[in-house]
């Protein structure tokens, strides 16, 4: 017999587990939907001063109301979360006991990193690793926004941004760091935070985290950032001719004035997959006149020119980028382009249970215009061998901590150490990260 998942008060991923049990029990709907569309009802409701509004009433049908009541209101004020004019695919009878299970918690009181790894928990159980899509950790995360220490008057893109974690990171450190609170942290992000996805429930749940996290999202939206402006008419991703033809670039020049580049990008792009649309690889330098190429790559030339010069980038890469023969030119390229400031290999098991997949994470700065590559030049190297997760892709606890120790904190990893050898690495190279 399955187990039955209990629901219990003030522990989210219990109470995911029990609404998709209920869902999957009786409706044969998406339950992946169908809990998103509880959730941002119930966020909206408390979000607005109202939390009694997200209740069962006192029959089925008005209980259907009111939820489609609040899913208008919500969509109303956040759009593209929620479909327009959304409605529950359950039936009254059924979505009344989904909202008996969700009314006894409270989303908005729970941290962020709470929600964050609520959400993340979210789409990974949607399958999204099946196309080579592996969610970040958030403790790899962090380690890359601690490192390029993003400032608030500067712009932070992530181009293949999923649920939204480095921007949630990077919004979280300076917040924490530059002391941004109310309108403040709501015009930082508003502003400076960007995140593009060619997946559209992945973007839905990004922007339903930065209503959490600071009621900006504006800038996160459903494109493929691999289009550029002069092959963008050309290639479509497909089903969703809908979206128009929209590049970084067309996003960029509507609403952005005098736009250089990107401060920093922070970013781990699909590891799979290969790009085979002529149109595309021949806009590309790497990639021209080439049959095919790996997606990652094409990410790799596509970061360096979406960055201003002077400006720094933290990417998540497979292995073999750093040590194959075949992509020997694509490291010449990434040279002359960017002044290279580390690289992090990462533990064979950080991106388990989704893949065995080995990854590092390269660190770089664009070189200002006309400059080349100094003789001199040193490289920061560093080897992770705590990971933070076991053999079975699960979280390995530092000793001491608990359910309140942050999870940076909380979870057994190094790098702290990799952080304090780049510290001193800067220190000597004298590498300066705003000009």
């Amino acid at each position: 017999m399955a187990k039955r998942h209990s629901n219990l008060e003030g522990n989210l991923e219990s109470m995911f587990l029990r609404l998709e049990e209920l869902v999957l029990a009786n409706s044969g709907e998406d339950e992946f939907e169908e809990v998103f569309k509880l959730l941002i009802a119930k966020l909206w409701a408390e979000r607005s001063g109202e939390p009694h509004r997200f209740r069962v009433e006192g029959d089925e049908a008005r209980t259907f109301d009111s939820i489609v009541t609040l899913l208008r209101e919500a969509e109303q004020a956040w759009p593209g979360i929620v479909e327009p004019d959304p409605r529950p695919a359950l039936t009254p009878e059924h979505l009344q006991v989904c909202v008996d299970a969700l009314a006894r918690h409270t989303i908005s009181d729970s941290s962020l990193e709470v929600l964050d790894g609520f959400f993340e928990f979210m789409v990974s159980r949607a399958a999204k690793g099946s196309k080579g899509q592996y969610f970040t950790p958030r403790h790899v995360i962090e380690l890359c926004v601690r490192m390029l220490e993003p400032e608030a008057g500067e712009s932070v893109l992530d181009p293949a941004c999923g649920s939204g974690g480095f921007l949630v990171h990077a919004l979280n450190f300076v917040r924490e760091h530059q002391g941004l609170s109310g309108k403040a942290l709501q015009q930082y992000s508003e502003s400076k935070l960007w995140g593009f996805d060619i997946d559209s429930r992945a973007v839905r749940v990004a922007k339903a985290l930065m209503v959490l996290a600071g009621d900006g999202t504006s800038n996160v939206m459903q494109l493929n950032s691999l289009l550029k402006p002069d092959t963008g008419s050309l290639v479509l991703p497909q089903g969703q001719d809908s979206l128009g033809i929209l590049t970084v670039e067309d996003v960029t020049r509507a609403r952005l004035r005098r736009h250089k580049g990107f401060d920093v990008i922070l970013t781990n792009p699909p590891f799979a997959g290969e790009v085979l649309e002529r149109q595309v690889l021949d806009g590309y330098d790497i990639s021209r006149g080439k049959a095919r190429v790996e997606r990652d790559v094409l990410f790799l030339e596509r970061c360096v020119d979406l960055l201003r010069p002077g400006g720094r980038m933290a990417m998540v890469l497979p292995h073999n980028k750093f040590a194959a023969t075949e992509f020997g030119g694509l490291r010449e390229w990434v040279m002359k382009k960017c002044r290279i400031l580390g690289v992090v290999g990462l533990g064979r098991h950080t991106f388990l249970p989704h893949t065995h997949q080995k990854a590092s994470i390269l660190f770089v700065q664009k070189r200002l215009a006309g400059a080349s590559m100094a003789r001199d030049e040193g490289i920061f190297f560093a080897l992770s061998e705590r990971d933070g997760k076991n053999s079975k892709g699960q979280i390995v606890a530092r000793d001491g901590s608990g359910p309140d120790t942050p999870m940076w904190d909380a979870i057994d990893h190094d790098f702290d150490e990799v952080m304090a050898g780049f510290r001193s690495f800067r220190a000597r190279e004298a590498i300066e990260f705003r000009s």
